[in-house]
């Protein structure tokens, strides 16, 4: 797996694939429910920051039969943003693609980012006259 993480590393940069070799970093954010009902443990988390990485990531992983679990702002109810405990699956946290890319007024559309925080949406919209 270690080709796998040194791959990560290339598209995504150092900073932004986490593992647990690093005993400074705490990946349990990213390894449990927002409740705190569901524990995995992730081979690692990797945080692209565009459409491109993701499809990178994707496809680092598809060849080396690498799991993935998406992850937005892991605020879902029903577990499914949490690795499983076998420590082999690949956190691909959208956190990092927080943009909001436009309001349309005329169509009353928004274009955001995966990783946006909804409440950032809604006080962007809001700001626009709008309710989301």
């Amino acid at each position: 797996m270690s080709a796998l993480i040194e791959n990560l590393r290339r598209i995504c940069g150092d900073a932004n694939v986490l593992t647990h070799d690093d005993p400074s970093t705490d990946l349990s954010a990213w390894e449990r429910d927002w409740r705190k009902r569901a524990q995995g443990r992730a081979l690692a988390v990797v945080r692209p920051a565009n459409v491109q990485e993701v499809a990178a990531v994707v496809k680092a992983c598809a060849n080396t039969f690498t799991s993935i679990v998406p992850q937005g702002g892991n605020t879902g109810l029903v577990v499914g943003s949490v690795p499983d405990a076998s420590g082999q699956q690949v956190v691909l946290s959208l956190q990092r693609m927080n943009q909001i890319r436009s309001v349309d007024a005329a169509n009353l559309t928004v274009i955001a980012e995966a990783g946006c925080i909804l409440q950032n949406v809604q006080e962007h919209v809001d700001r626009a006259g709008f309710l989301f």
